[in-house]
């Protein structure tokens, strides 16, 4: 199983935000009980998990983008990938490795990063 580093910033948005969410109401009900203190943890846990859901509409898309841009340039090097689309090397290999690990792109040829080239898998 590999985890990528985007994976992980969701993760942690998730398991964050749901644990201040609950640490709030905790707080409000059992803790302080005051609500000034427990509604703005509220509001802040929910936002965290909010915007988790929100990066992984963000890495859709980026993944929408790679493989649409391979779509109609088969056989390509990451460097020309990262040029066409506007992104970093960084975001596109790591939307290649997710591509790869779902079967929807194979790598081809060169076994250093930079010679391999890339294509939608058939």
């Amino acid at each position: 199983m590999t985890i990528y580093s985007d994976d992980l910033v969701r993760a942690a948005n998730h398991i964050v935000g749901s644990g201040t969410a609950v640490f709030a109401v905790y707080d409000t009900v059992a803790g302080s009980g005051t609500v000034s203190h427990g509604l703005p943890q509220l509001c802040c846990g929910l936002a965290l998990t909010y915007t988790a859901g929100i990066f992984q509409d963000y890495l859709r898309r980026r993944d929408t983008r790679v493989v649409a841009y391979l779509s109609g340039s088969p056989s390509t090097p990451l460097s020309k990938i990262s040029a066409a689309t506007g992104l970093s090397r960084e975001r596109i290999a790591s939307s290649l490795q997710r591509l790869i690990a779902d079967g929807l792109v194979v790598s081809e040829s060169g076994t250093a990063p930079l010679l391999r080239t890339y294509r939608l898998a058939y």
